[in-house]
């Protein structure tokens, strides 16, 4: 499958998803906040600049304040840097390993938890790609939905966030450039 369909692909399911959040959104705009914390489980993609997608597993601890108006968060990602272009130009690595983990630290904003407007995010991260780190700022949007709803509970939710974490990358000791690292997920969270 070529990086043309695979793309397609990702935005139409982002699409039909974000179609659904917005239905729950919209039920769920008037709910309140009983809870002071919350743990995700999050999957999607990660675009390495340069480096092509690959799948994404993080995990993230929020501590909601003024009935999750304000929030911080903490967060740690894990996926790889596999290029199927790099390794069909060149067979020499770039890195000591194809691993990539980063750890991020943000301030959001949510005007009204679980209205129609998502939320937005800024803090920084530490990007560990393939051995080398980087310190990276990080700017993002998501949405929270409360599954009320459907599983009869106010304790789980569900979540999309969109990230771009900017940093300088030099890459075989050439001229330094500016890197955009766009985390594209989708997860549940636990709200307590």
């Amino acid at each position: 499958m070529n990086s043309d369909m695979y793309t397609k692909q990702i935005l139409l399911k982002l699409t039909i998803v974000f179609a659904i959040i917005l239905i729950f959104s919209a039920e769920n705009a008037n709910a309140q906040l009983p809870y002071r914390n919350s743990l995700a489980l999050s999957a999607g993609a990660y675009a390495a600049s340069g480096f092509g997608t690959n799948h994404f597993l993080g995990l993230r601890y929020n501590h909601l304040l003024e009935e999750g108006k304000y929030f911080v968060e903490a967060a740690l990602g894990f996926t790889s840097i596999r290029s199927k272009v790099l390794q069909s130009i060149s067979n020499a690595q770039i890195f000591e390993s194809n691993s990539l983990y980063v750890y991020e630290f943000l301030f959001g904003y949510d005007n009204k938890m679980w209205g129609n407007l998502p939320f937005i995010t800024a803090g920084f991260a530490g990007v560990n790609q393939g051995g080398q780190s980087r310190f990276a700022g990080v700017v993002g949007i998501g949405k929270r939905i409360i599954l009320s709803k459907l599983f009869n509970t106010s304790h789980l939710g569900f979540r999309y966030d969109i990230r771009d974490q900017i940093y300088n990358q030099e890459l075989n000791n050439s001229e330094s450039f500016v890197t955009h690292n766009f985390v594209v997920t989708l997860g549940f969270e636990f709200y307590y």
